[in-house]
């Protein structure tokens, strides 16, 4: 099989499982917060713990996976690990004296299980695809990503109706554990670019570290931004879908408009992984930020017109989750492939993902004081930040500039 299809295809099964897993605990808080003794604030702090262990640990994993070339293996580590939060997860449902230990165990093994795929997926792709062509690819491999998360709160919520709330988690674990096999069992001979000699490809770690700096003033602006977007954006998510079970009394008909909201990024990855192949990343980053910002204050303003809230919230996870190849993608229109996985996991792990932390804790604060409805409607003053802080994103001809100072050619 040619190297790029097998790359791209067991890439998207572990964007599809990665992905899905990580709204598994969103939609579990609707069921936790059911049980005696357990609020919702308390859950709310839980689930900071795996985005911020995940932003955290991305860099140095990537950095990791930059010097030993082990990106199969490391792949199918990190949906493993996902695979066994699962079950910790599937604990309080067997007793509620061990809800508090079991999920913040989970919590641990998901933020450590989320830290690898993002990294790593987008350099297996650009290391397999020339780069003209990677984005596009970024963006299709993403789609998948989007079908897991589409797709997935409606199968949690029916596979633990059908087959009880411990027995179905289980089945989720093995799943996604079988998953982390096959993956590895498909990428198991891939290796980064196999023309370049090996200490070309991975490079010691002061050679890295001298790229790293090379391009700072770009990754840092970058991710200064990406996490100002991150803290609203994963600040909200992570609350949509007990809200929306809160206004309309119904987790499944929460489930179905989160589930068919999240379709619509199904499109969304490959279309702006296009857009930004053919604009710039810049553009795209910029475009994405300022409609995620505007819909979902519609979602808000409309939250209780079920087609009118639906249509934004669909707009907003359009633009949003169509992250993956637009971030990462411009990073990989930057910066040398020596360094992908280190700059890819600094943007997406520390800017994305721990962003997305703070913002958890900010909207946790928030709901001390104020309503959940309001506290959403508060998190739109990050969404405001980023678009003011965008212009700070160097342009074409600034990045030239790096470059050249570099003395690092053009990738």
């Amino acid at each position: 099989m040619n190297r790029g299809i097998r790359s791209l295809i067991f890439t998207s099964m572990g964007h599809f499982s990665n992905d899905g897993n990580f709204l598994l605990f969103p939609v579990l808080i609707t069921y936790y917060s059911l049980i005696p003794g357990i609020s919702l604030i308390l859950l709310g702090a839980i689930a900071i713990i795996y985005n911020a262990l995940s932003g955290l640990l991305s860099t140095p994993i990537g950095r990791f996976a930059d010097r030993t070339d082990r990106d199969a293996f490391l792949l199918a580590l990190g949906i493993g690990i996902n695979g066994i939060s699962v079950g910790a997860f599937a604990i309080p449902f067997l007793d509620y004296s061990l809800t508090i230990p079991s999920i913040v165990v989970g919590s641990v093994l998901l933020g450590l299980g989320q830290s690898f795929y993002h990294p790593i997926g987008a350099t297996i792709i650009t290391e397999s695809f020339e780069k003209k062509v990677a984005t596009r690819m970024l963006g299709i491999n993403g789609s998948f990503g989007s079908i897991g998360r589409a797709v997935f709160p409606t199968i949690i919520v029916a596979v633990m109706l059908v087959f009880g709330d411990t027995d179905g988690l289980f089945l989720i674990m093995f799943y996604l554990l079988i998953f982390a096999i096959i993956i590895y069992s498909g990428l198991r001979k891939f290796r980064r670019n196999p023309d370049r000699p090996k200490k070309e490809k991975s490079g010691s770690a002061a050679e890295s570290k001298s790229l790293v700096r090379k391009y700072s003033k770009f990754l840092y602006i970058l991710t200064m931004v990406v996490f100002i977007r991150a803290m609203f954006l994963s600040g909200t998510i992570t609350f949509v879908p007990t809200f929306l079970t809160s206004v309309y009394q119904s987790r499944t008909l929460a489930v179905a408009i989160v589930t068919i909201s999240f379709v619509t990024a199904v499109f969304g990855q490959p279309y702006f992984g296009s857009l930004t192949t053919r604009y710039g990343g810049r553009k795209i980053v910029t475009f994405t930020t300022i409609i995620s910002g505007i819909s979902f204050a519609f979602f808000l303003y409309f939250s209780r017109d079920i087609i009118l809230s639906g249509i934004s919230f669909a707009v907003f996870a359009f633009v949003t989750y169509s992250g993956f190849p637009v971030l990462l993608g411009y990073v990989g229109q930057v910066v040398p492939r020596e360094i992908s996985t280190t700059s890819n996991a600094l943007v997406w792990g520390f800017g994305n993902t721990l962003g997305g932390a703070v913002g958890i804790a900010v909207i946790d604060g928030f709901k001390v004081f104020v309503s959940l409805y309001d506290s959403l409607t508060l998190m739109l003053i990050f969404a405001l930040a980023a678009i003011i802080m965008l212009p700070l994103i160097p342009k074409g001809n600034r990045l030239q500039e790096i470059e050249i100072r570099g003395k690092t050619p053009n990738p």
